[in-house]
């Protein structure tokens, strides 16, 4: 992720938990139904144990202890938990961990490498079982969740999520003013935004101003289309899809404005971005993650709003796909049990209640919690309720060579906005460039 991006994002602080029920008693607001799924069934020993924890993206200790560790210790005070940061040394990178035989019970990673790198450490553990004697129900949680485990994971299990996030507009309202542009509103198609976009792209003194910017990354991350960069497969990029034009257009489509261009060239020859948006004032339009400002501990110096991700005309109503965190029980655990007990608590509707209403994004089905986004903060007033318009598209399968190809492809986005190059010739070079990549790394 770019770090101009870097806020808590899916690693959310949980402080009201506190004041949340106990595990005896039923929330008002839930009906109690997660936290009775989640205990069910046989109860793990209660004696003291630690719990070590390792984040393959290396969340920061403060991080970590303030939205995970300390709220795990009230609800389990048998339990301590030793947390294991990556960015504290090469020896906890999680190869060098398993070389060495540390313990590793809880580890958590992002969608787009968890899988591959489980199996490539021969770590993947199912959890099936745990999950049937446990009586933890997997129908609480949004769909796609849950199938991209399935897919992923060869029909097991290897981790569930506790995080998760989709993409939405976040747009200036005070640049929407200026110009004397309707706002956005929710349900737009990707049309009717490039439209209200064009006239956004003006000059005001000595400013340029963009109307549109699509974060390339998770714009072609989450794409509607559910397209891979690598195919599972034959583990060849994918970019001879003709679908993939499709996905860069929203990235694309602003530059066929001269004013937009104009805007790259004062930009030394790149796209738009999030300090375009958040710092300078000088773009109008953000597609990016949901929770991106709804997270940010700073509030924006400028009246802003969120309106939902825009659609197709062919796919309505399919927005992004979800980005998820999962966390997952390695194969060499030694308190599995335990452990599974610390996950069922972190996908409970006590937990994911708290969680959004601080500004998470819950990885459950449940319209009560999905309507607590962000409740809690500064950014209640906004149109929270954007970011669950649409449906989700089904998440893409992964491989080991997600950012081999999508470097190949990203390299060529400059060109194409300046049209320097064509489609036909960048995907073709990008497939190229990718599958050689991949070929070199597999020999």
């Amino acid at each position: 992720m770019n770090k101009r991006l870097i806020v808590l994002s899916a690693l959310i602080g949980i402080g009201g938990v506190s004041g949340c029920s106990g595990p005896a008693q039923q929330s008002a607001e839930t009906g109690g139904t997660g936290k009775e799924q989640a205990q069910a069934g046989r109860s793990a020993p209660t004696e003291p144990v630690e719990l070590s924890v390792f984040s393959a993206g290396g969340t920061q200790n403060e991080e970590f202890e303030k939205n995970y560790a300390e709220l795990i210790k009230k609800k389990f005070p048998h339990v301590t938990i030793k947390y294991i940061n990556p960015r504290d040394g090469e020896g906890n990178k999680f190869e060098n961990l398993i070389l060495s035989g540390v313990n590793i019970d809880l580890y958590y990673e992002s969608i787009g490498t968890f899988f591959s790198t489980l199996s490539r450490n021969k770590a993947q553990y199912d959890l099936s079982s745990l999950i049937k004697e446990r009586g933890l129900d997997l129908n609480r949680f949004e769909p796609t969740l849950i199938d991209a485990v399935r897919k992923n994971g060869k029909g097991e299990i290897w981790g569930l999520p506790v995080t998760t996030n989709g993409m939405s507009l976040y747009y200036n309202k005070e640049l929407f003013d200026k110009f004397g542009v309707p706002y956005l509103k929710d349900g737009m198609t990707w049309d009717e935004l490039y439209e209200t976009a064009n006239g956004l792209n003006r000059t005001d003194g000595d400013k340029k101003i963009a109307g549109l910017a699509i974060s390339p990354s998770h714009s072609m991350r989450m794409n509607v289309y559910s397209l891979p960069f690598v195919d599972p497969q034959t583990m060849q990029a994918t970019f001879g899809n003709e679908r993939w034009k499709q996905v860069l257009d929203p990235i694309l489509a602003p530059a066929k404005e001269s004013a937009y261009r104009a805007k790259m060239d004062e930009l030394e020859g790149k796209l738009p971005y999030s300090g375009e948006w958040l710092k300078k004032q000088e773009l109008a339009i953000f597609g990016v993650f949901s929770d991106w400002q709804v997270v940010s501990p700073t509030p924006v110096p400028f009246d802003w709003d969120i309106a939902a991700y825009p659609t197709n005309k062919e796919m309505p109503g399919i927005g992004s796909q979800q980005y998820p965190v999962y966390w997952s029980i390695p194969a060499f655990a030694k308190h599995k049990e335990q452990a599974f007990e610390v996950l069922s608590f972190l996908v409970s509707d006590e937990y994911q209640l708290a969680l959004s209403k601080r500004g998470g994004m819950t990885v459950l089905n449940n319209p009560s919690i999905q309507k607590a986004f962000g409740q809690d903060s500064p950014n209640k007033d906004k149109n929270l309720n954007a970011a669950y318009y649409n449906k989700f598209a089904p998440i893409s399968p992964k491989t080991d060579f997600e950012k081999t190809a999508e470097n190949a492809i990203t390299n060529k986005l400059v060109d194409l906005a300046y049209g320097r190059t064509d489609l036909n010739t960048a995907l073709r070079q990008a497939t190229e460039e990718a599958n050689k990549e991949i070929q070199a790394a597999s020999r």
